[in-house]
């Protein structure tokens, strides 16, 4: 914040220059793309985490044989350095043998073929697959916890009554879990904000910066323009885009808690 009222490279003098960064920063058509970018990938993460983090854990949470050794392999690409992750799916997502479009070719659908990160209209959707398989079983194992946590004789009183599965679901599971459900959308929603090394890994924000996202324009403006000042105002601007998104968050989580 402190840095951000100056026009520094941390090398020289520095000159102070107040709010203009933050003035230039709303003129710069990068930075609009790159928050664009950043809200396209919390829209799309959100709905793939969470719906499917609520698939999965609602499915081992009937205790299904084989149920902890599923838990470990979906949990565990979220073990792996995004780093890692992200030069891995830049094989998959290889326009000439990558298995993607491999996949594609074996069974017919050579039209569908791509190159995937560098095609503007694909990019961040594959982008958000990658997080998807990243993430979700991270997700899940925090929405599973939580279902653990609920009485288990309000489903057997349920089951008694003649519930349905789904009706227990939408009836006791999801009303009950909200307060989880709270903590995991803040950690999706910051986490799509704060993104960082897979698109550095795989994109370094291209093509024509239609991946770039907060963090990396951060990363290009301080490190390689040596804008220190600007760079600590888009840094001061994801702060505050995080903090929003939190406030969000717990003002739609928020209401009388549910008890039974």
């Amino acid at each position: 914040l402190y840095l951000s009222l100056f026009k520094t490279n941390l090398l020289g003098d520095s000159t102070f220059v107040g709010l203009k960064n933050y003035i230039h920063l709303f003129q710069d058509q990068f930075f609009r793309q790159a928050v664009a970018n950043n809200l396209k990938f919390v829209l799309g993460s959100y709905a793939a985490h969470m719906l499917l983090a609520l698939l999965l854990s609602n499915i081992l949470f009937q205790k299904i044989k084989g149920s902890r050794l599923f838990q470990s392999v979906y949990f565990m690409p979220s073990v792996i350095c995004g780093t890692a992750i992200g030069m891995l799916w830049t094989f998959i997502y290889h326009p000439d043998f990558g298995l993607v479009n491999g996949f594609l070719k074996a069974v017919g659908l050579e039209s569908s073929v791509r190159i995937w990160l560098a095609d503007e209209k694909t990019v961040i959707p594959a982008l958000i697959v990658v997080t998807m398989w990243q993430f979700v079983g991270y997700h899940m194992v925090i929405q599973l916890a939580g279902m653990k946590n609920i009485d288990a004789a309000l489903y057997e009183a349920a089951s008694i009554d003649g519930a349905s599965r789904w009706q227990q679901f939408t009836r006791i599971t999801f009303p009950l879990m909200k307060p989880i459900l709270k903590i995991d959308s803040v950690l999706i929603v910051t986490g799509s904000l704060k993104l960082y090394d897979l698109v550095a890994v795989t994109t370094s924000g291209g093509p024509n910066h239609a991946s770039e996202v907060l963090s990396t324009y951060m990363f290009t403006q301080g490190f390689k323009a040596l804008k220190f000042g600007y760079s600590s105002t888009i840094a001061t601007m994801l702060l505050v885009l995080c903090i929003g998104a939190t406030l969000i968050i717990n003002l739609v989580f928020s209401g009388k808690k549910t008890d039974y």
